[in-house]
Formats: C-alpha cells, structure tokens, sequence
C-alpha cells in the first residue's frame, strides 16, 4: 500500500475528518462490523513481466471476480514516475470500476493528499461516491517516497503539514457542500461544490500504518486502519486503536482494522514459495527502482523474501499452512479485518485468478470461523 509517515496527523485535521461516522453503506456484510470479519484486496498495479494496458485491463477482470469471491472491498495504490504502478492515477480506475461492480466496495489506499489540489480532489471524491452508489472508501496519508513528492514540487518536510491542510479541506468541503478554506501552505478557497458525496458526512476515511500513536489517532477518530503484522507488532497498535475509540466515547458501527500482506497459495508449500520467491522478487525489484535510482538502500531489507514471509507480513504455502497462519494472527490480535494482495511480480492473471479461488475457497472460511470463536467470549472485535 502507498506507505504514510508515522504518527498521527495534525490535530488541525481531527474535526474535519472525522468528527462523525460516515455510514457504511453497501458493505455486504451489513452494518454491524463489531460482529463480522471482512476481507479486502490491494493492488499496486505493479508492471511485472506485462504491459501497462494488459494490467490495467486484467486488474479491472480480475476485481470482477474479486466481488464474485465475497471480496467487500477493492483497494488501489497511487505511486508516481515508478513501474511500482502503471495506473498513477486512481480514480481513473476507481471509476472504471465503479460500473463493473455493484457490491463490494472501493477506493484508493491512499490518496496521497500532499500531490492534490484539495478542490479537485473533494470534487473527485464527490463523483466517485456517486458513480458507485455510495460505495467509495478513501483512504488519505502523506506519502512516503520523497522522489515521488518531489515530481509535484512538494519538499518532504512540508508533505505532514500539507497533508493535514489539505485532508481538513477536503473533508469540510464534502461535509458542507462548499470548500471556504483560509490556506497556510494551500491557497484561499471559496468555492460551492456542484456535487456531493452519496455518504454523509462524507465516505469512510481509511489510514495506512502500523504506528501505535497512529492507532489510536484513528481509533479516536473513527478511522478504518490497516497496518503490517510485523511478528505480531501489530498487536499494541490494535489494542491502542480499541482503547482509544472506547475513550473517546465513539458508537455506532465499529470502523475496519486489520492487517495487510502479499498472499499466494500454491499446491504444496514448497512449490508456493519457490513461485512466491521469483514474484516477490520482481515486485521489490519494482517497488525499490526509483530509491535505488537515487542511491538509496535503505529499505532494501524490508522487502527481503525470507524475511517477510518470517515476520508474516507475507503468508505463502498451501491452502492450509496459508490459513493457519492468518487464523493464528486473528486469535492473537483485536482485529476485524484482513487486506490481501493477490496479484502481484509476474504472476499472470490466471496464476492470480488462481490464487484468489484459493484464498476464497479455503482461508476466507477458517478466518471467518476463528473470528467467529474469538469474538464469542465478548460479543465484540475490540
């Protein structure tokens, strides 16, 4: 997923974001989120061994099947300038997607905020919301990539503050039909929007971390939450994320928080890593090109193969191995949610289409049941 820095946003940007829940229109599940489990998909649209034309194009069929398998949510990267996404526009995406589908919901994880004129972007947001029938997840940070910022002109030092001028913009436009903002790094606005959002106040905000003082920003705030097992690192920031909304008195449906990892189930584990091993491999390779263009390797051993699958923030074997190791993380941490990536590297769309029959098939199931036993003793995924 498009990384965040850590640490929660300015405090500026707590009243306009999400002061209210928005309602969790069209998730298939219902409303009831304290009490179900949800599965998503994320897609980096990563170049692989194809072409730009072919991905985008198998990205949109393959999110078809996606919703058929009883995916509730399609989430999309935005990276610029990188073969790490052929598609550096998501809404361009999200609205081809938008007709495609009619259930499972979809966004960008994340809009990368600092890149964005705010009026466009609440503008965007607003036909997006309507051309899915208020289904749209917007997924807001910082970005991560300072090459990337750069492309904009945005100094990365400013990327934190800009993004929370810009994420108060946005979502007060949205909340009341008019974007009147007296801008710090941004420029005076005062401007009727001639659109709004399906969902009100606005769609749900959804944050990408696995920063414990994040955590709790966004469950104080009723924001959906995804971050990285870690070797069970994820596990403080969840109960961080529980306590803080409990504190901050929030009711009603309880927001998605979970975990996000590179998935690929094979016949056997050791023909699942052995595939897994070349994918991913051509995947980092893509992922770290525009660092390693600039002389930078210091991320180099995050994307390591062995190391992830070790830390499990990539889950590779047979159907099996493949759910014991997600049910094992769901028993351990105070989630209600689970981000999959399924195509990816030079996996071809059948290798991928495969690997989601599998994941829906057999893992889906026995998470669902090990939710369903946890949340038992307390009636709650808090």
């Amino acid at each position: 997923m498009s990384k965040t820095q850590p640490g929660p946003p300015a405090e500026r940007a707590k009243g306009g974001a999400s002061g209210q829940e928005a309602p969790r229109n069209g998730s298939p599940e219902g409303s009831d989120a304290g009490t179900t489990f949800e599965f998503g998909i994320f897609d980096s649209f990563d170049q692989g061994d194809s072409t730009p034309g072919r991905v985008i194009a198998s990205r949109l069929d393959f999110a078809v099947e996606a919703e058929r398998a009883g995916i509730a949510h399609y989430h999309v990267t935005e990276h610029h300038g990188t073969p790490l996404s052929v598609c550096p526009s998501p809404n361009l995406f999200l609205a081809a997607l938008s007709q495609r589908t009619a259930v499972m919901r979809i966004g960008a994880l994340v809009h990368v905020l600092p890149a964005y004129d705010p009026l466009r972007l609440a503008e965007e947001i607003a036909v997006l919301d309507q051309l899915t029938g208020g289904r749209l997840d917007v997924g807001v940070g910082s970005g991560v990539s300072p090459y990337e910022l750069g492309y904009f002109g945005i100094e990365a030092g400013q990327a934190r503050a800009r993004y929370a001028e810009t994420l108060q913009a946005v979502t007060a436009a949205l909340t009341t039909g008019r974007m009147r903002h007296a801008g710090t790094l941004l420029r005076d606005y005062d401007v009727e929007l001639s659109v709004g959002p399906v969902q009100r106040p606005h769609p749900p905000l959804w944050y990408a971390s696995s920063n414990t003082a994040t955590a709790a920003w966004a469950g104080a705030n009723g924001v959906n939450f995804v971050g990285r097992w870690n070797d069970g690192g994820f596990v403080p920031a969840a109960r961080a994320y529980w306590d803080a909304r409990r504190q901050a008195g929030k009711a009603g449906p309880a927001p998605r928080i979970g975990t996000a990892a590179h998935v690929y189930i094979g016949r056997t584990d050791a023909e699942a890593v052995e595939r897994f091993r070349k994918a991913n491999d051509v995947f980092a390779r893509q992922l770290l090109k525009l660092w390693h263009d600039n002389g930078n390797h210091n991320a180099d051993h995050l994307y390591d193969t062995d190391r992830t699958m070790a830390n499990g923030n990539s889950l590779v074997g047979s159907a099996a191995t493949v759910a014991a190791r997600l049910t094992d993380q769901v028993s351990r941490a105070p989630v209600n949610y689970f981000e999959a990536t399924l195509a990816f590297g030079d996996l071809t769309p059948d290798e991928a289409a495969a690997n989601l029959a599998a994941f829906a098939g057999t893992v889906m199931p026995a998470v669902r049941a090990a939710f369903g036993a946890r949340t038992a003793g307390d009636g709650s995924a808090g």
